[in-house]
């Protein structure tokens, strides 16, 4: 008899997030209160306050779990070109630039044309170390890990990735080309970087 494989529980502060990032995207981060997401998730005020805390804690557990998503899809990228960096790093380029440009939340927080403009930005942007500094380290230290080959210490790889990041974000707020394109640009400096 085979067994039955039921989906783990969704617990409240996920749903909690879930129901935020689908008010953001609707009708904007103004549009967002504690009894608006208690209302969505049919629990009281309270528990929202309990689960997340104050309206900018919010903003930061949201941006942090797109930056925990954004590490697990390097991961599965990086996985599928072992002893390959600069198709790996090039790869994981790319399918984070797609992603984040099909992610309604992370265009509002950036501003971008498509996004439109709204509160959420200062929030981010007054305290970026959360939310860049987790991306870099969690990504440099998976690179150094899976790409001893290409020589780089830790601290270096941190170096690189934190360009990287940020190209990835100026390619987010003003796109001048296709994802093929920007990933062209970024497989020509890893492979000058790497000297392949």
């Amino acid at each position: 008899m085979k067994a039955v494989t039921r989906p783990l529980p969704v617990s409240t502060r996920d749903r909690l997030l879930d129901a935020a990032a689908g008010i953001i995207a609707a009708d904007g981060w103004a549009a967002v209160t504690m009894g608006k997401l208690a209302a969505h998730v049919g629990v009281s005020r309270q528990t929202v306050y309990n689960e997340l805390g104050s309206k900018p804690e919010l903003a930061e557990a949201l941006m942090l779990r797109e930056t925990e998503r954004f590490a697990e899809r390097v991961t599965e990228v990086v996985a599928a070109h072992p002893g390959r960096p600069v198709d790996g790093v090039t790869a994981a380029f790319r399918q984070t630039l797609e992603a984040a440009r099909a992610n309604p939340l992370l265009l509002i927080a950036l501003g971008c044309p498509q996004g439109g403009r709204d509160d959420f930005l200062p929030l981010l942007t007054t305290r970026p170390e959360g939310v860049l500094g987790r991306s870099v380290d969690t990504v440099a230290a998976l690179f150094a890990r899976c790409y001893p080959e290409a020589g780089l210490t830790p601290s270096e790889w941190a170096v690189a990735v934190e360009a990287f990041v940020r190209l990835l974000l100026s390619h987010l707020v003003q796109p001048s080309g296709s994802a093929e394109h920007a990933s062209g640009q970024m497989r020509w400096v890893i492979g000058r970087m790497l000297g392949a």
